[in-house]
């Protein structure tokens, strides 16, 4: 048994049994101290699945802390502070009915004072709170996580059953395998799990937070739709005329890095830009292959000024069976003025978790955020925004539409480098040229 959890039951049993009289002489025990005084309740703020009471403490030399002792879904639990602190909180209530909290304060000897009670009334927990939703997607299927409005860490636990037959059965009555379980504090996110068969099958999801409280099963007959990493051996640097992202040291920092399927950001593994090119700049990739594309993942240079500097912010993804290389009048839909063979299967902006500004800047850099920019994006296409981007594609143009530092300096910036690592397309392969 883990050595600190042995000992919070050893305190926790300590506590207990002083409160209730039943500890009995102890050779550790200081002599003549007095029973302690109990406290006073100033105020009690309701949070979500709990609350914050703040105290006075009495003013005894001998007080060691305050004890709060509640009922937790059937199981008498507890949670203390010391004499220094005048705010205890109370957590992980699965509802938003009224609780009763006794508070003692407790000295030296562990012997506890009379209770002082207290009724809370928790805000909505986030088990009740969150709102998610599934739907079927490119390898697998996606989650959407709406109304964590107090960014509480919480478990998605995703389940499946092979036969669309029982999905009007009890949800305990449904044979479920555990598919995996995945994890955010943000308050509305969407999340992918890929690698499942494009079979039609149930899907379960229910939330878990950090006391163990679950959610109702959500349920979904879901197909995830077949796709494949494109065969990146295939690829090529089309280096069309219109291109106007090139590198700036072939040997070192190569076109090629964005799918050499490395994962590192050693050189010769990622890719630099020319510093004196423009802002949005493009490169195109042939893939040597036709094929419907579902989504794009990229890396960036990992662990390398995290939405800073030459990182990429902003990203948009265009396909043509037959570019003609040539520009024409720009227009509000096509502001860079690519031919009529383009067509825009979507653009995004580089995920970070915690959020940007309302200005669009960045803000705190959270661990939560850095980790993300490490593990890459995953952008889907969707068909309601980019109506032709599952259309047939040969040729691939990522437009790197802003970097951190375009963004917030403007475009009249000197320094316009790009610097970021692969960008790997998936879907389905219709014919494949070499």
């Amino acid at each position: 048994m883990n050595k600190f959890f042995k000992l919070f039951l050893i305190t926790g049993t300590v506590l207990a049994a002083s409160c209730s009289g039943e500890l009995g002489g102890r050779i550790d025990q200081h002599p003549n101290v007095p029973k302690p005084a109990p406290v006073t309740v100033k105020s009690v703020r309701s949070i979500s699945g709990g609350a914050v009471i703040k105290v006075t403490i009495p003013d005894d030399p001998n007080l060691k802390g305050v004890m709060a002792v509640y009922d937790r879904n059937g199981v008498e639990v507890s949670s203390k502070i010391s004499r220094y602190v005048d705010s205890l909180t109370v957590a992980g209530f699965p509802d938003t009915k009224e609780h009763t909290i006794n508070i003692y304060s407790f000295n030296v000897n562990e012997e506890c004072s009379e209770p002082v009670s207290v009724n809370v009334t928790p805000l909505t927990p986030a088990i009740v709170g969150v709102k998610p939703t599934m739907e079927e997607s490119s390898g697998g299927i996606k989650i959407h996580i709406q109304n964590n409005i107090y960014k509480t860490n919480i478990a998605i636990c995703i389940l499946r059953c092979d036969d669309p037959a029982d999905y009007k059965k009890p949800v305990k009555d449904i044979k479920w395998v555990e598919v995996t379980t995945l994890f955010t504090s943000s308050e509305d996110i969407v999340l992918s799990r890929r690698g499942i068969e494009p079979k039609e099958a149930i899907f379960g999801l229910y939330l878990r937070d950090y006391w163990g409280n679950v959610s109702d099963t959500t349920t979904a007959v879901l197909t995830p739709i077949e796709e494949i990493k494109l065969d990146a051996s295939k690829f090529t640097n089309a280096d069309l005329e219109d291109d106007t992202c090139r590198s700036e040291n072939a040997s070192n920092y190569p076109i090629s890095s964005l799918w050499d399927g490395s994962g590192q950001s050693a050189i010769p593994h990622f890719f630099a830009s020319d510093k004196g090119g423009p802002s949005p700049t493009w490169l195109t990739i042939d893939l040597g292959v036709k094929a419907k594309l579902a989504r794009i993942t990229t890396l960036p240079r990992i662990d390398y000024n995290p939405f800073k500097d030459g990182a990429v912010r902003d990203y948009e993804f265009w396909g043509s069976m037959a570019p003609t290389g040539k520009l024409v009048e720009p227009t509000e839909d096509n502001p860079n003025g690519f031919d009529e063979t383009w067509f825009c299967l979507g653009k995004f902006t580089q995920i970070k978790p915690s959020g940007y500004l309302p200005s669009g800047l960045i803000g705190e850099v959270t661990p939560d955020d850095r980790a993300m920019f490490n593990a890459g994006n995953d952008f889907e296409f969707d068909k309601d925004k980019y109506p032709h981007c599952y259309d047939e594609v040969r040729y691939l143009r990522v437009v790197f539409a802003n970097t951190f530092a375009t963004f917030e300096l403007g475009h009249g910036i000197s320094n316009r480098q790009v610097q970021t690592g692969e960008v790997t397309p998936f879907g389905r392969v219709l014919e494949s040229y070499r």
